[in-house]
């Protein structure tokens, strides 16, 4: 083999080694891009065969800006639940589990003012139900503070499950500073062209779905998506 041969085949040897690496790597990239988002349980777990209410609190500021706000979000979170556990074969967190009336709980909030200075465990067993599902809106806005003519969803929450037997009751499950944002990539400062009603809307319909989350087993969309 001539010296000039040799050469173009140690050109050709690198060059399909070289391509074979590349086509690794693009296959170990794919594989890795059609990983499944993971399956989570449930956190907190006890809801089956219980009688359950959901209650929402929400600073002044917030109510006042937003009077329909516990209404909206108390019955986005229980018609969610509701939905899951009316079906012919319920998922087994929700077997036998029964829902008061989202209005129940926000006619008795709105004729019981002074519950606002009593903690929560002292005014679930009032309520004729086995398990409380609380939440603590602690920050609500549409709009960011720095930018108000643009639009961007911001939505701070505590959750907290209240177990309740024989006249006492007992915090069973909490979870502090569950946070959500909408657009969910949208940038500090807000988006143009949205308008209040929509991030309004959309912001509690994702914290509700985060909140529901916490009590089903469900799929977790991975970041990197």
């Amino acid at each position: 083999m001539t010296a000039q041969r040799r050469l173009v085949c140690f050109h050709l040897l690198i060059a399909i080694a070289i391509g074979a690496q590349a086509s690794s790597c693009q296959i170990l990239g794919l594989i890795g891009y059609a990983k499944p988002d993971p399956t989570v349980g449930p956190a907190y777990k006890g809801l089956a065969g219980q009688s359950v209410a959901v209650m929402v609190w929400a600073d002044r500021a917030s109510a006042i800006d937003w009077p329909s706000l516990q209404l909206d979000m108390t019955r986005g979170i229980q018609s969610r639940l509701k939905e899951a556990a009316d079906v012919k074969k319920p998922p087994k967190e929700l077997e036998g589990t029964k829902f008061a009336a989202a209005e129940s709980a926000v006619r008795y909030q709105r004729d019981h003012p002074e519950m606002e200075a009593e903690p929560i465990t002292t005014v679930a067993p009032r309520l004729n139900i086995t398990r409380l599902i609380y939440v603590e809106v602690q920050q609500f806005s549409t709009r960011p503070e720095e930018s108000v003519e643009l639009f961007r969803g911001t939505l701070v929450g505590n959750l907290k499950v209240i177990e309740i037997q024989n006249g006492k009751s007992k915090i069973a499950f909490q979870e502090d500073n569950i946070k959500v944002v909408f657009p969910k990539e949208s940038p500090e400062q807000g988006m143009p062209g949205l308008g209040d009603n929509q991030i309004y809307e959309k912001t509690l319909e994702y914290f509700s779905t985060q909140v529901v989350n916490r009590f089903l087993t469900h799929i977790e969309p991975r970041d990197d998506h």
